[in-house]
């Protein structure tokens, strides 16, 4: 039985040394065969003249070492774990420890569908087009989405190829895979030889196409980037049907836009992950529990977890939980994770923008309120295409509240005081001339004072019963 429940990723070594420590957790991994069985795998697959002894295998495994034979050590790794994919990864890793090439020219990819999650909520989709993008924020589950349609299509009819890959384009700490290098571990899989792998983007992307002309595909490319990572990677072949899931827009692909579960089915996933929990004093616990996650798929598979490790809680005591984590503006690390992937591929002034707009008191704005807590023009676009704004009415736009929270604990660690106190107080001087909402103006009427603007907060107060005296409330 191996100690490890996953592969050790060679993607996180940056030297020698860690190659080695990576190397010691496959070996561990693969159930610790000695140092003379692997000698063996290894000779069992080389000629005669490039036989080695187990002291040059072990050698490999020894920190402290100025240089590896990086032939050997794959040599190792498929002793060890005999997977295409994944000496691919180790051949491309070892190449960018050694300062040959960049650390996004590494990659893992497989020939075989990720497995099918079990507790699947909803309908999902079964894609007709060649190629179709499932696009929305962090954690609405738009990969376990891909492969549950993934084998739903494998399912339905038969395909000569599968390919899948994690393009890490929204992993908080490593660069976004290069598809020169998704195309080399693809035709490595396909069955192209080292030596026969041409050179160039243009040319493996030719030599990709050409392998798969006449076959039936299915290819999954999960956690793309953007489209000039993705394009080299599209089949050809008629039949063929590609899958990209997607926190960016993605220009000329059909999209399927995947948002949080509705309130029905943020009810049906909480009863299906954790049956049998008693609701306690609140009926409506489970409700509050799936509002207080702003009903992610993302927050509820974590919070379903935290209930299974408390057997003698109820929902009630599971939603009191959260309100009190809520108030104190903490997420689960879970999310928090997920959300610093979009967050850091922002640019400078998107991540400044997404930090001021956490601090509007309403719950939607139009770009005018943007512009005045930035300070100037603000670029709604680009929050727009991570998915970390939603469209909430013509010219209106909203956070999703775990991203408010998240955004208003960053600009607690990145943004000082009086630039804040700024920022609000541009904004609501902008409300006081321009909102007609009561609600707004009675929200901003608190947010000044508890700044301490008493005589800001009367005028908005003022302001939010003159409009809300109206029937209906609103402009006359």
């Amino acid at each position: 039985m191996s100690q490890f429940a996953t592969l050790p990723d060679p993607g996180q070594a940056q030297t020698l040394d860690e190659v080695a420590g990576c190397l010691r957790l496959l070996k561990a991994w693969a159930g610790n065969p000695s140092y003379e069985t692997i000698a063996a795998r290894v000779n069992a697959a080389r000629p005669a003249a490039e036989q080695v002894g187990k002291t040059t295998v072990v050698d490999c495994f020894r920190a402290g070492r100025r240089r590896l034979d990086a032939e050997l050590v794959v040599a190792v790794v498929e002793a060890l774990h005999a997977d295409v994919g994944y000496t691919t990864q180790w051949r491309q890793a070892l190449r960018v420890v050694s300062g040959e090439t960049r650390a996004d020219a590494q990659v893992r990819v497989l020939a075989a569908l990720p497995p099918d999650p079990p507790g699947f909520v909803g309908d999902g989709v079964l894609p007709e087009a060649p190629v179709t993008v499932l696009a929305g924020m962090a954690g609405t589950g738009k990969t376990r989405l891909a492969v549950h349609a993934a084998h739903r299509l494998a399912a339905a009819r038969p395909f000569d190829h599968v390919l899948a890959v994690n393009l890490r384009g929204s992993h908080p700490a490593r660069p976004p895979a290069g598809p020169g290098a998704v195309l080399e571990g693809f035709l490595r899989l396909l069955g192209v030889t080292g030596h026969h792998l041409p050179a160039g983007l243009p040319a493996l992307a030719t030599a990709y196409r050409t392998r798969l002309a006449g076959a039936r595909c299915l290819v999954l490319l999960d956690d793309a980037a953007g489209d000039d990572q993705v394009r080299p990677l599209l089949p050809a072949p008629a039949g063929s049907v590609t899958l990209i899931t997607s926190r960016r827009r993605l220009d000329g692909l059909p999209v399927v836009p995947v948002d949080v579960f509705g309130p029905a089915d943020a009810r049906a996933y909480l009863r299906a992950a954790v049956p049998g929990v008693p609701a306690g004093p609140d009926p409506a616990a489970a409700d509050r529990i799936a509002e207080t996650c702003g009903r992610l798929p993302l927050a509820l598979a974590l919070v379903a977890e935290h209930m299974r490790r408390r057997p003698g809680w109820t929902l009630t005591d599971h939603a009191d939980w959260l309100a009190e984590r809520r108030r104190s503006g903490r997420l689960d690390p879970g999310v928090q994770a997920a959300l610093d992937g979009s967050y850091t591929r922002l640019s400078a002034r998107g991540r400044e923008l997404l930090r001021m707009l956490a601090h509007h008191p309403g719950a939607d704005f139009d770009a005018e309120a943007a512009a005045a807590l930035a300070g100037g023009p603000a670029d709604l676009g680009e929050l727009a295409d991570h998915h970390l704004l939603r469209p909430a009415g013509e010219g209106r736009w909203a956070l999703h509240e775990l991203v408010r929270v998240y955004a208003r604990a960053r600009s607690a660690d990145e943004d000082r005081r009086a630039d804040r106190r700024a920022a609000l107080s541009r904004l609501l001087d902008h409300l006081l001339s321009h909102a007609e909402d009561p609600a707004v103006l009675a929200a901003a009427a608190d947010c000044a004072d508890a700044e301490g603007w008493g005589s800001q907060a009367v005028r908005l107060r003022e302001r939010s019963s003159t409009y809300g005296a109206r029937p209906g409330g609103g402009a006359p």
